[in-house]
């Protein structure tokens, strides 16, 4: 019996259901209205949920190992999972997080040998090649591969149906993240100097004005 589970689902439903500011009656009852869609690796440290300390309602997530988005096919459960999001649920911003100490991408520049994972993973080359363009240190690597797979998630993101017409009626934005877990820092890909800045204490001032917002994250 999963007793620590279970222990963490009674604090959860002692706040979400049982609490004065309780938000899962009100969810069930209209319906749920996250303004993100959130894609993130199966790792369990950096669980979107955990790391942004969310509450109920706040975006849809999928996860995949190492982040990594994988070129469109049509019938897949990430397509279907973000035509319903942008279709029917109106969401404005899919965020890419990939994270630092990813044991997949570790994997796929170590040359690990397992047919069900690499087969998954090898439509990455492309951005493992474009780390080792942009860095000779191989203590680096690591951590470039972690970024250029986030931006080739981005630019794979690009060519599902449902996202290229959520962007071209400019009703979308795709914002690549990295978790840098060693620091506790959130990393932004920034298109003019090309690097990921790190976004933490950006916008603190702002986090008085956080209690208006009905996903109840900032």
């Amino acid at each position: 019996m999963p007793h620590d589970l279970l222990e963490g689902f009674k604090r959860f439903r002692k706040e979400s259901y049982e609490s004065k500011e309780a938000m899962m009656p009100g969810l069930v009852e209209k319906g749920q209205d996250p303004d993100y869609f959130l894609i993130s690796c199966i790792d369990s440290r950096s669980n979107p949920a955990t790391i942004f300390h969310a509450r109920p309602g706040s975006f849809f997530t999928f996860k995949a190992m190492g982040a990594i988005v994988r070129p469109y096919k049509k019938g897949t459960a990430l397509s279907a999972a973000l035509q319903f999001a942008l279709d029917y649920n109106n969401v404005s911003k899919i965020i890419v997080l990939g994270h630092t100490g990813c044991g997949a991408i570790k994997a796929l520049i170590s040359d690990f040998e397992d047919p069900e994972i690499s087969s998954f993973m090898d439509v990455t080359q492309a951005a493992v090649k474009a780390a080792q363009d942009k860095t000779t240190n191989p203590e680096n690597l690591h951590r470039r591969t972690e970024e250029e797979i986030v931006l080739q998630s981005k630019t794979n993101l690009k060519g599902y149906p449902s996202v290229a017409r959520a962007l071209a009626e400019k009703r979308v934005q795709i914002i690549p993240w990295l978790f840098d877990m060693e620091q506790g820092d959130i990393f932004e890909y920034d298109k003019v100097s090309d690097t990921f800045i790190n976004k933490t204490n950006i916008g603190n001032l702002a986090n008085k004005s956080c209690d208006s917002k009905k996903s109840g994250c900032c």
